[in-house]
């Protein structure tokens, strides 16, 4: 099964983040997990969140890097 990240998955997310700067945390994120990571993981990539970032060490990563194991304290840039 592959995961795909959508625009309309990214606008939700962040409108998320938007919701509770700060205190967001992947768990407080309605919707499947990895989807969030990776929609976190390309939002960051874009320049759109700041927070704290937990790389994956057990997976390889693709051709824009490392994939989150965790986030917390997102904030809307």
């Amino acid at each position: 099964m592959t995961l795909e990240v959508t625009e309309a998955l990214l606008d939700s997310v962040l409108q998320q983040i938007a919701a509770n700067p700060g205190t967001t945390a992947i768990c407080n994120l309605a919707g499947e997990r990895q989807l969030n990571l990776l929609a976190v993981r390309e939002l960051r990539r874009r320049g759109l969140i700041s927070g704290v970032f937990m790389d994956d060490s057990t997976e390889p990563g693709d051709h824009h890097g490392r994939f989150l194991l965790d986030a917390a304290r997102l904030k809307q840039v």
